[in-house]
């Protein structure tokens, strides 16, 4: 759609690869999303890993068979764990029997689309490496159960989705991520943008809208 740059052509034939190439311009794009839905919106996440991790899986699974894995291993993992912190055992065994149940779960969840379909008859389609990332997003949902309460996790868990689906929706776009293939001045100016956004001091649009809902009641006294 663009026309390769001097610059990308010089790096794909210097030992870069395109998806490579891409993958890393993505993740660049997803990690500013996230900077701007942290400290601009006051959205909470599971870090900034997660919905990195996240986005660039949705983009291979596509939103719709992404959104049905990640449910499942959210559902698996409060489940399991809900059990699992009755017994008595070391962290890392409960978390390491948590992902056994949820490899189980998710086998017998391929088998019943494979007997059901229930619209996710492609579902076998998906690359491992994808399917397999949004399952690491059991770890960060339990640390934060643990550490938090169950509200608390699902809220942190509701704006890594949202933030997720945000990044997807911005890296599976062709044009997008032709026009960044091929301007890679767009890195070094993400760059300055998280840095300015870690200067930011202002106040975020949620706590905006608090503070503006809190003097409307107190007017209204």
């Amino acid at each position: 759609m663009f026309e390769t740059s001097k610059l990308t052509e010089w790096l794909l034939s210097h030992g870069i690869s395109q998806m490579v190439l891409e993958l890393l311009i993505a993740m660049c794009i997803v990690a500013t999303i996230v900077s701007i839905a942290r400290y601009l919106v006051g959205s909470k996440t599971y870090g900034i890993f997660a919905p990195i991790l996240l986005a660039i899986a949705y983009s291979y699974t596509g939103l719709k068979y992404g959104l049905a894995i990640t449910l499942v291993v959210i559902l698996t993992s409060l489940l399991s764990y809900s059990v699992l912190k009755k017994i008595r055992m070391h962290y890392i065994t409960r978390i390491a029997t948590n992902y056994t149940i949820l490899s189980i779960t998710l086998i017998l969840f391929f088998v019943l689309i494979d007997q059901f379909g229930l619209g996710l008859e492609n579902m076998s389609n998906i690359p491992p490496l994808a399917f397999i990332s949004i399952a690491t997003l059991s770890d960060f949902f339990i640390k934060q159960f643990v550490k938090k309460s169950l509200p608390s996790s699902l809220m942190s868990l509701f704006g890594t989705v949202v933030v997720a689906i945000v990044g997807w929706f911005v890296i599976s776009r062709e044009i997008i991520s032709d026009y960044a293939l091929n301007n890679l001045w767009i890195v070094p100016l993400l760059t300055a943008i998280n840095i300015l956004l870690g200067l930011f001091k202002g106040l975020r649009f949620k706590d905006y809208l608090r503070f503006r809902f809190t003097s409307r009641e107190d007017g209204n006294k």
